[in-house]
């Protein structure tokens, strides 16, 4: 019985990638979400992943992201979007309330260029990005041939703005994930570089909780 409610109530993980956009008409983020091994992760963590494709823009931010916190409850939230000056994989420490002045894919903007969601004029993870980094970079990086870094700087687009969003519900589980472009790594090699940052977040999460 306590493993059929185990089943029934496990945590629940969600990572999520962006849809197309002007010079991303096939966005890397999403294409490597999609190749996240869910049967493997879901095994490994006894989670149950959820990998949600997001369109680029503000209103589907607004109306999803809040109502995938209030349903699911996440133990872990991770939004990735790919960025064309990124060389390898950039963890963002904070995302800002203000400054949202480029248009959507709809050529909308939010209004007064502000997030709705509420809270500080920045908001950081509290997730030890530095310390993911630092482990990643210790044996993964070099098997994969892949890196990650620290990145103070989310862009002021969407995906600060899906940041700024969900860090605003609660930053002790939230991490936005900066991929390159697939000329820089490929679907495979990024999908393989999130699956160690998901382990490594929830290691994390699961030391705070002890």
């Amino acid at each position: 019985m306590s493993n059929s409610l185990e089943d029934l109530f496990k945590p629940i993980v969600i990572v999520t990638g962006f849809g197309p956009f002007i010079n991303h008409p096939v966005n890397a983020s999403w294409e490597a979400v999609q190749l996240i091994n869910k049967e493997e992760i879901e095994k490994k963590h006894n989670i149950e992943l959820v990998q949600l494709e997001m369109s680029v823009t503000y209103h589907n931010v607004d109306e999803f992201v809040p109502a995938l916190w209030d349903t699911h409850t996440p133990k872990l939230m991770i939004h990735v979007g790919v960025s064309g000056i990124a060389e390898c994989f950039s963890l963002e420490t904070q995302a800002h309330r203000k400054g949202y002045q480029r248009m959507d894919y709809y050529n909308n903007c939010p209004a007064n260029h502000m997030c709705p969601a509420e809270g500080a004029i920045r908001l950081h993870t509290k997730l030890d990005v530095d310390q993911i980094c630092k482990e990643f970079n210790e044996r993964f990086a070099e098997e994969h041939n892949t890196k990650a870094v620290a990145s103070k700087d989310a862009g002021r687009y969407l995906c600060e703005y899906i940041y700024y969003t969900s860090l605003s519900v609660d930053n002790t589980r939230t991490l936005f994930v900066h991929v390159p472009d697939m000329n820089v790594y490929s679907s495979e090699q990024t999908a393989r570089g999130l699956e160690r940052i998901l382990d490594l977040c929830l290691q994390q999460i699961n030391n705070m909780e002890k």
